[in-house]
């Protein structure tokens, strides 16, 4: 190959090279700016959500906007783990995380479910930075907005709404849970499934069976027989009709 041919060669490859080159930096920043417009409107669902408690001054919302961080904790990963302090407190916009803890038996007694547009931490460790009896882990894929405690000690100085709208989350959420539990188990297990069934429907059909079966205190054979049953009434319903 004569030298003007080798060198024309080497302008073509690199050229294409370049082309590549090119088109590959355009799809990164592409992708980066339909991430970075898909978490904006993630991270809008917590200020909607400010907003159900009370109205934050724009100075606040600038302030909280630039300090939240977005991540995306897949299925069977940890928020926390009982034993280790829990340093954050999360939003979840989309999924579902489960709190558990073993018992003595090394078996998963699971204590609560949340799910998307709602807050989830362990108050106490985060607070005075004890080591959380309970885990956190993602039952499914979830999307949560972070606010670390630094930041959130640096809230209570520089927003000054924020210690009052703590305190309406926390009371809304500790009373929503107390009547979620008022509702499933003042009832006997059947009523106490149906109830979930209808709570928490997204939950139901997403979570491993024995998972529920912890959290509604029955036995996995027990809910088994729960869903037989349940199924053949809805048969009959239905035949009937």
């Amino acid at each position: 190959m004569s030298y003007k041919v080798a060198h024309l060669a080497h302008i073509v490859r690199t050229t294409i090279v370049n082309s590549d080159w090119q088109q590959f930096c355009y799809l990164a920043k592409k992708k980066v700016s339909l991430f970075s417009t898909f978490t904006q409107k993630k991270m809008e669902e917590i200020f909607k959500y400010f907003d159900t408690f009370l109205k934050l001054s724009p100075e606040s919302n600038k302030i909280i906007k630039s300090h939240l961080e977005y991540e995306t904790i897949k299925k069977g990963g940890f928020l926390w783990k009982a034993g280790q302090r829990c340093n954050n407190l999360y939003f979840v916009t989309s999924g579902i995380a489960r709190l558990f803890f073993y018992t003595e038996e090394a078996e998963e007694n699971t204590v609560h479910f949340i799910f998307e547009n709602n807050f989830i931490t362990d108050l106490e460790s985060l607070r005075i930075q004890t080591p959380s009896s309970i885990s956190c882990i993602a039952a499914i894929d979830c999307n949560v907005v972070v606010i670390k405690s630094q930041i959130l000690k640096k809230f209570d100085k520089e927003v000054f709404e924020w210690h009052e709208l703590l305190r309406k989350i926390t009371e809304k959420t500790l009373f929503d849970k107390v009547k979620v539990r008022d509702i499933l188990f003042q009832k006997e297990s059947k009523e106490r499934y149906i109830s979930f069934l209808k709570l928490f429907p997204t939950i139901a059909n997403n979570v491993p069976a024995n998972q529920i079966a912890s959290y509604l205190g029955i036995s996995q054979f027990t809910l088994s027989h729960l869903k037989k049953e349940i199924a053949e009434d809805d048969f009959l319903r239905i035949r009937k009709n």
